[in-house]
């Protein structure tokens, strides 16, 4: 008997390895190549163990191969286990986690097997496996510990295989079968021990080396559509945008990576496959048979996230619905910019205006006298100028008057000058009080103004003018010394072919101020035009 147990394991150990030298040199692009690899190189390694535990006669060493054979099954039972996890999700991969959970049990039965002759928990001792030679273990309490995690691991990792298979469409459940049926090798093998005469022989690695057989032609055989599918998984896992994939009938088939961080996101579980897609809430999204739809969902659960969500039919090859995908793009850190970015022009322009605002204020105030709130001699300067220009061209009247009041000088010497100042703001008052909306009123300097009459002839000029003089005259200034009747004297040009310019204007108008300060003042006075020069001294000298 133990030389056909030799010869058993031989085999198996040659099958298995044959199985893994196989897989190194396919190179298959493929997570379950990886695992078949390593799953194949345990068994072999267990298979050889097993040999060689039927050969030996010395405890030591047979106490140093059955624990180098117990840590082999726990190895190759993680395999199983990876093997299974891989089938039943094939965007699962084993990772450096996996790999620490999946080390403790075999860390821990490590100790206790190396330090066994201690406490001999784990082997109690051995004994002959026949009267061939060959010495086996005897199983201490440890050791069922060990085989229960075993045996717990491989039903939980064929449960997740038979879920799997129950969840796949029919078309692609051909690896969950194969991958079902390598499980029945392992367990044959078991049974099948028990009908030994030493039923402490362990046949696993014979069951295994057969499943290794197995699970290479699953393999191959679902390679390619593997290959398909996790390929198009990983496309659609690389898609920024959130995806799902919808039935007619509203329940979720497939949601990407991107949606899943999104459902996570918005405070929601990211496993929502099989679920209706009422029963996500907040998310809710109107379908259309007829064409794909655009929508904004706002605030999506309260949450603050905001989508835009593009709705796609899918049509089978009678042009009839058959479900919807779904693309949705997280736009609330967009938004958002939108929002700061409109509140930030909205400031901008508040500040543009009150700039404006300001500089056309400073603007005013440039060309404002400050006493009297009239425009200054340059502002008059530059208004006359243009009213000249555009009665040339339209051929229509422009007057000019040049007012002066009378004894000022007196009057800042017996008022003082804040009664003085007190004097020409009301004049100033006064005269923007009695223009039209055309005219315009100017400081020129001192106690002189000018009124710049567009469309006014000189006799029209002359008489508006004078009417001016004797309201001012009639129409008391009050000052801290009482009442006080001012008058002024007044110039008057008019635009013709002799006076053509602003400075012609204020020439003439100046000579006839002039004028009539020498015959008594308090009075208008039209001016002459004649040659610069041709009169006297202007209005200066008769201060």
């Amino acid at each position: 008997m133990a030389v056909f147990l030799v010869i058993a394991f031989a085999m198996s150990a040659a099958v298995a390895g044959a199985v893994t030298v196989v897989h190194r040199l396919r190179r298959w692009q493929s997570p379950l190549s990886g695992v078949n690899t390593f799953m194949g190189a345990g068994t072999a390694v267990l298979a050889l163990l097993n040999t060689v535990q039927l050969l030996l006669s010395d405890p030591v060493t047979a106490w140093l191969v059955a624990t180098a054979g117990g840590l082999a099954s726990t190895a190759v039972t993680a395999s199983v286990f990876c093997l299974s996890r891989t089938v039943a999700d094939r965007a699962w991969r084993v990772t450096p986690r996996a790999l620490a959970l999946l080390s403790i049990e075999p860390a821990a039965t490590a100790v206790a097997m190396l330090t066994n002759p201690w406490h001999h928990h784990f082997f109690t001792g051995f004994h002959p496996a026949g009267p061939e030679g060959g010495l086996l273990p005897v199983l201490g309490w440890a050791f069922w510990l060990h085989s229960a995690y075993i045996y717990s691991l491989l039903t939980v990792s064929f449960v997740l295989v038979v879920r799997a298979r129950r969840q796949a469409p029919p078309d692609r459940r051909e690896i969950h079968d194969w991958t079902i049926a390598a499980f029945a090798p392992p367990i044959a093998a078991n049974i099948a021990a028990l009908a030994l005469p030493d039923p402490t022989v362990d046949l696993t690695s014979v069951g295994l080396a057969v499943t290794m057989v197995i699970a290479y032609g699953a393999l191959t055989r679902s390679l390619p559509q593997q290959q398909i599918q996790v390929a198009l998984e990983q496309v659609f896992d690389t898609i920024s945008d959130a995806v799902g994939v919808v039935d007619r009938s509203g329940r979720i088939l497939n949601v990407n990576a991107s949606a899943r961080t999104l459902l996570r996101r918005a405070g929601l579980p990211d496993q929502v496959q099989g679920m209706s897609l009422a029963e996500i809430p907040g998310f809710g999204f109107f379908l259309a048979e007829d064409a794909g739809t655009e929508q904004e969902v706002t605030d999506v659960m309260g949450r603050g996230v905001d989508l835009h969500v593009r709705t796609n039919v899918l049509r089978d090859r009678r042009d009839e619905c058959i479900g919807w995908v779904l693309v949705a793009r997280d736009v609330t850190e967009a938004r958002r910019r939108r929002d700061e970015a409109e509140e930030a022009n909205v400031r901008l322009r508040e500040q543009l205006e009150t700039i404006e605002a300001l500089r056309a204020g400073l603007a005013e105030q440039a060309v404002r006298d400050p006493l009297t709130g009239l425009y200054n001699r340059r502002r008059l300067m530059e208004v006359l100028t243009e009213e000249t220009r555009r009665a040339t061209e339209a051929y229509t009247p422009l007057s000019l008057a040049l007012i002066d009041v009378d004894h000022f000088k007196q009057i800042n010497d017996t008022y003082g000058h804040g009664d003085g100042d007190t004097v020409l703001v009301q004049i100033a008052r006064m005269l923007v009080g009695e223009v039209r909306h055309d005219d315009v009123v100017a400081r020129y300097g001192g106690e002189e103004f000018v009124l710049v009459l567009p469309g006014a002839t000189a006799e029209a000029a002359w008489e508006r003018v004078d009417a001016l003089r004797e309201r001012i005259k009639e129409t008391p200034v009050s000052v801290e010394g009482g009442l006080l009747s001012v008058t002024f004297s007044a110039g008057v040009a008019t635009l013709s072919l002799e006076a053509w310019s602003p400075a012609d204007l204020l020439r003439i108008a100046d000579e006839a101020l002039y004028e009539a300060k020498r015959l008594g003042r308090d009075r208008v006075e039209r001016g002459v035009p004649r040659p610069p020069g041709a009169a006297g001294a202007g209005s200066g000298a008769a201060a």
